[in-house]
């Protein structure tokens, strides 16, 4: 077998396994994690993409393999990603290629760009022109597409909805937690990327964003040190005013 397809084995099998575990653990986080796998498909996918794109192989691998009811992932760095299984990878793009309800095409996206997943609206796309599975992603709602590498490849992109690999560790010694709470200080070297990543760790509107910005410092994390990091290099990317604050166990669970 094809490695590369052998590491998206290995990724969808820690998707099921992980969400497995977790609802054993708490019913309830079925809410958070409404995964269900469906049998992979027998064809070879080309049947449901039609002739609209010609998709890189592992990604069509992937589309075979992952098929599923629904899926809402809600770890590290996302808020609610769905990625899109083979069945609803056409309807994904809606709103971002074609307007459903127009049936126009919307100019101002890049047509090489395929939607495979959303995040609050933020697109993570794969570029058709590359032939690799490189992920871009930007915001939405900032009037144009501004898009940059999130992941070098498919893979790596999957492997960061799971949850962070040393949290596993840091979960089989409540001792070895580190618990950070992180503010806003300032409208940052761009303003409306700042109101943009308000908008969607705060899942709010753009004039609710606005208002919390002139509130500062405001509180935009508190949680265990590996979701600290994830979003403090997105802090730093887009030159956000921000204070990261260790804090004690006590603190956080106040």
């Amino acid at each position: 077998m094809n490695e590369v397809f052998k590491e998206i084995d290995d990724v969808i099998e820690n998707m099921r396994s992980f969400i497995l575990e977790i609802q054993k653990q708490d019913p309830s986080f079925y809410a958070i994690y409404p995964m269900v796998f469906h049998q992979p498909l027998e064809d070879d996918g080309s049947r449901l993409m039609g002739s609209l794109w010609q998709l890189p192989d592992e990604y069509i691998y992937f589309l075979k393999h992952y098929v599923v009811e629904g899926i809402t992932w809600n770890t590290g760095d996302y808020i609610n990603l769905q990625i899109f299984g083979a069945t609803d990878l056409v309807r994904g793009q809606e709103g971002y290629n074609y307007n459903p309800v127009t049936e126009e095409v919307i100019s101002d996206w890049p047509q090489h760009y395929v939607v495979i997943a959303t995040d609050e609206g933020d697109p993570y796309c794969i570029d058709l022109s590359r032939g690799d599975t490189a992920i871009f992603t930007a915001y939405h709602g900032a009037g144009s597409w501004d898009f940059e590498m999130a992941y070098d490849n498919l893979i790596a992109f999957l492997q960061s909805v799971l949850v962070p690999s040393n949290l596993e560790e840091e979960q089989l010694d409540d001792h070895s937690y580190n618990y950070y709470e992180m503010y806003i200080t300032g409208n940052g070297k761009d303003k409306l990327k700042t109101l943009l990543l308000l908008k969607k760790r705060l899942s709010c509107d753009y004039s609710t964003a606005k208002k919390s910005l002139e509130q500062t410092p405001l509180l935009i994390y508190r949680g265990v040190e590996s979701g600290a990091v994830q979003l403090e290099k997105e802090l730093q990317q887009i030159g956000a005013d921000y204070q990261k604050k260790k804090i004690s166990l006590a603190e956080f669970l106040t």
